[in-house]
């Protein structure tokens, strides 16, 4: 077996270490030795962009916002699922020099598109006001919780109330995670959003499977 070979390392926003590593000609991402990311890594996340585009295939101009870039899997599948010329996809990336080292290194660069566009903010920070009426949110919660300060959580109000701002009605937030995360349903739905789950392999030979949460903007209704 090949020896693993640190390609480079960088710093990500909260300032932890990132290595950018090569193996047996796969590449991995890790953040203070836990690996966050892989090159073939990313089946269950290219099915759920795929759920969150299909509506918005017909739309001219949809924009999906991806909080964190990791190895480029999430803007990947949107740009095959909404190839339309005037689609955006807005990365707010983890680390300043992460886009230049997958460009540099990966057989396909999943940012050659000049629909792709590199925002200078991080995935922690609310979105701003440019961003209302988006059609759909990404983000993979393990990538984001070995990155992220100590006082974010995704079940925090403000996180999910910032979210449902900037949807437009109807649009949609997708969350991925390698387990279900306790209470994050029951948030969902009190901050507004209709919530489906499902699961799907992290890797198509993979036999460990991903929690999918698809959350449309919409008026939650209680039983009680």
């Amino acid at each position: 077996m090949k020896p693993r070979k640190i390609v480079a390392q960088t710093n990500s926003c909260t300032e932890l270490n990132l290595d950018f590593i090569e193996h047996d000609g796969r590449f991995f991402l890790e953040c203070e030795g836990r690996q966050v990311d892989g090159s073939h890594q990313g089946f269950a996340t290219n099915k759920l962009i795929n759920l969150m585009c299909l509506p918005f295939r017909p739309a001219r101009q949809p924009r999906i916002i991806i909080l964190g870039l990791g190895l480029g899997h999430a803007v990947t599948a949107a740009r095959e699922s909404l190839p339309q010329e005037k689609a955006s996809f807005v990365i707010l990336p983890e680390a300043a020099e992460l886009a230049n080292l997958i460009s540099t290194n990966l057989a396909i660069d999943p940012l050659d598109d000049e629909r792709v566009h590199l925002d200078s903010l991080d995935p922690f920070t609310f979105l701003p006001a440019e961003y209302a009426a988006s059609q759909g949110i990404f983000a993979d919660l393990d990538q984001l919780e070995a990155l992220s300060p100590k006082n974010w959580s995704i079940t925090s109000p403000n996180v999910l109330g910032n979210f449902q701002e900037r949807l437009k009605t109807g649009g949609l937030l997708g969350l991925i995670a390698n387990r279900p995360l306790s209470g994050l349903e029951k948030q969902l739905r009190n901050s507004g959003f209709e919530v489906t789950t499902d699961f799907a392999p992290s890797s198509k030979k993979s036999k460990k499977t991903r929690t999918l949460y698809l959350a449309r903007k919409g008026h939650y209704r209680s039983k009680h």
